[in-house]
């Protein structure tokens, strides 16, 4: 089966929007090497998930990578979780040693140094 073609990148984008999918280009922007996101994509995806297509651009045809929006989103939710996690480990590592060298000197809730 031949891979789908698009007359432009803009036909690709509508499409795209359309159907709810996002697309990845095979190829890095001036050298004609893989890049390796598409090739890890290409790798994690079952080949129902995703399609390869064929677009006219301004310098040629390119290849490029379509898959659902969703799986996409999916990453992004649990990549923010995982950074959220450590976000709070870097918090609980960096708070004692800041909290340490000012604490007792502009500390509203420290009442052991107030005056009677």
């Amino acid at each position: 089966m031949l891979p789908r073609q698009f007359a432009s990148q803009k036909a690709l984008l509508d499409y795209a929007e359309q159907k709810g999918l996002v697309y990845m280009w095979a190829y890095t922007q001036r050298e004609r090497v893989l890049s390796p996101a598409f090739i890890a994509r290409e790798h994690l995806l079952s080949p129902d998930q995703y399609e390869l297509v064929d677009v006219r651009t301004r310098s040629g045809v390119r290849r490029a990578l379509l898959f659902p929006k969703a799986i996409l989103q999916a990453e992004f939710e649990a990549n923010r979780e995982v950074l959220a996690i450590k976000r709070e480990r870097w918090r609980a590592k960096r708070w004692p040693s800041s909290r340490s060298s000012t604490l007792g000197m502009n500390d509203p809730q420290d009442t052991s140094l107030s005056a009677e």
